[in-house]
């Protein structure tokens, strides 16, 4: 699923500006609703746990507006990567000269992986329109072929791009919340569930060095997310329930590229100049 312009809009921008963190509470239910929701720890995106009576578990998620240390370069080093993130790079990609050609012209003279994953989304989110989840299975190239696709789809493509360009990334599944239908988009208020307070939804993490795991999802949010963004392990098991307990006020993000983008530090290091080099 993804977000309407105008919900976007509001979403985003509706908050105050002195803002520095984003929280919503949720009230998690299910037979082993622990094993229903998972506790992340990415820059500027949390997911806590608790149990404030003993029996009932309740999920936290917080995102701050803080800027991230722009620091790693592109293109990517490979020895500069976990075991992890060098798998992921090591699975086969099908051959598909058209997503070569679109990942090297979007990735062409960016310098660093989050301007990279800027690119991308912001490609993704206005190229690819947004359609209901089918029966028929999405994938990297019906998506880019089609000019459509689900948050499933767009989320393939994005990482397809990304992979081709070098960049390790990893799907997500969660919940998008929303207490009412008017949140979200004409095409998936009709997914609406008042069981989970919102619609599945999918979304990407790219695996930068000195940074970690930076979650964004494709429909137009570059290395951030919201606070109506929930991570799950896996696809909602049978009796899994959500119920909204609190939303604060929503941050307030500028766009770049025409995406909602969180902030990039550059951070230049002082060098120490050789011995008789002018200083300038």
């Amino acid at each position: 699923m993804n977000l309407s312009p105008l919900a976007l809009a509001f979403l985003l921008l509706s908050g105050p500006e002195r803002a520095a963190v984003e929280t919503a509470r949720y009230r998690v239910e299910g037979i082993e609703p622990w094993r229903a929701v998972r506790p992340v720890e990415a820059p500027g995106y949390r997911v806590v746990l608790s149990s404030p009576d003993g029996r009932t578990l309740e999920a936290t998620v917080e995102v701050d507006g803080a800027p991230l240390r722009d620091t790693a370069p592109y293109p990517v080093d490979p020895r500069t990567l976990p075991a992890e993130a060098r798998a992921l790079l090591a699975e086969p990609l099908d051959a598909d000269d058209e997503l070569e050609d679109l990942s090297r012209i979007l990735l062409r003279g960016a310098t660093t992986q989050l301007e990279a994953v800027e690119r991308v989304v912001a490609w993704v989110s206005k190229r690819i329109r947004y359609e209901s989840p089918s029966l028929l299975a999405e994938t990297a190239a019906s998506c880019h072929r089609s000019r459509r696709g689900s948050c499933v789809g767009r989320s393939l493509l994005a990482a397809d791009l990304l992979r081709r360009g070098g960049i390790p990334v990893r799907q997500v599944t969660g919940i998008l919340t929303a207490r009412t239908p008017s949140e979200l988009t004409d095409e998936s208020q009709q997914h609406y569930s008042d069981t989970i307070s919102g619609v599945r939804h999918r979304w990407i993490e790219v695996f930068v060095p000195g940074l970690g795991w930076v979650p964004s999802d494709p429909g137009g949010l570059a290395n951030m997310l919201t606070a109506r963004h929930l991570a799950l392990p896996a696809a909602p098991p049978d009796g899994f329930g959500l119920t909204i307990l609190a939303r604060g006020p929503t941050l307030a993000w500028k766009v770049r590229d025409g995406s909602f983008a969180r902030p990039r530090l550059r951070v230049v290091e002082a060098v120490d100049l050789p011995p008789g080099e002018p200083q300038r």
